[in-house]
């Protein structure tokens, strides 16, 4: 199944939309969860979960594996470096760009940091893609049963603060619903995260060539960041504010960002929303990896003086 351009740009717009309804953050959820509130967490996870669910079903009537890329230890360091360097810059690429969309404006330094990181460090290191049909199914599939455990875990009920209305907490339907959709377009191998659409800047010369075919694809990441504006704007949570000086630091600190995800094959946006539930082995690495860090990163003063999240 080969999804249409005008298909593709729908989809993002509406998921852009329920990710920014659900604060999608991977720092947010791991400082939130350090106090005991998890619903960040539980959408991510339901995300996660919706993301496998329709990549297995897919695979299974067509045959198309996602792709499976082994382990090794630049895996490990670039998880750890993007965790830190993302708890310093106060948010994930996809909770950056949620800020971004929102009206922050301190976010765009980050978003030049992560071009600038990218255009420096380059290209992913490649690794090796795991052989055998079987292999990669099982390995799909095993996906699918963990994220469905996790699921199960994520939605029972937490005891409801008093006087708070009963239902209030993770919006499941809309979370699954915006992982089915992000795995249409994962399956269709197009390129729509935050940290796909800054590698794209980081190389204006590629992507002059693409505008010239008359192939937008590159900027699909774009469309995701007006869906998370349209959001705010309904929900009437746009407010501008400008960058301070103090707020430059986040320029190395998205630099790091990019350097972490290069290594470790991809940020938490394409982790978490492609190779995780997708089955592939260095995303079973990079995820833990990244939690590690932001952990280590809330916990350990930023550097140059930024406050800590």
């Amino acid at each position: 199944m080969q999804l249409s351009l005008g298909v593709v740009v729908g989809l993002l717009f509406v998921a852009g939309l329920l990710l920014s309804r659900i604060h999608f953050c991977m720092v947010a959820a791991v400082a939130k969860a350090s106090h005991g509130d998890w619903d960040t967490a539980r959408a991510i996870a339901l995300i996660s979960c919706g993301i496998s669910a329709v990549l297995v079903a897919l695979e299974v009537a067509s045959g198309r594996v996602p792709r499976q890329l082994s382990l090794d230890w630049p895996v490990l360091v670039g998880g750890l470096l993007f965790g830190v360097a993302a708890a310093w810059n106060r948010g994930c690429f996809v909770g950056t760009s949620i800020q971004l969309a929102g009206g922050d404006l301190r976010a765009l330094v980050s978003l030049v940091g992560w071009v600038l990181g990218f255009l420096v460090a380059g290209s992913p290191m490649a690794l090796p893609v795991l052989p055998g049909q079987l292999q990669r199914t099982a390995l799909a599939l095993a996906a699918l049963l963990v994220l469905l455990g996790v699921s199960l875990l994520a939605v029972r009920p937490a005891p409801s603060p008093s006087g708070s209305p009963p239902g209030e907490g993770v919006a499941w339907r809309a979370s699954i619903a915006c992982g089915a959709m992000l795995a249409l377009i994962d399956n269709d191998l197009w390129r729509w995260d935050p940290s796909s659409l800054a590698r794209a800047l980081a190389h204006p010369l590629a992507l002059a060539e693409s505008l010239q075919r008359r192939d937008p694809a590159p900027l699909l990441g774009l469309v995701l960041l007006m869906g998370m504006a349209a959001e705010a704007l309904v929900q009437r949570r746009s407010r501008i504010a400008l960058p301070l000086t103090a707020d430059l630091v986040r320029l190395p600190f998205g630099m790091a960002m990019a350097a972490g995800a290069v290594l470790a094959m991809g940020g938490n946006d394409s982790q978490l929303l492609r190779f995780l539930p997708g089955g592939s082995p260095h995303g079973w690495l990079a995820v833990p990896a990244m939690l590690a860090g932001i952990l280590i990163g809330l916990r350990c003063p930023a550097p140059l003086g930024l406050p800590r999240h």
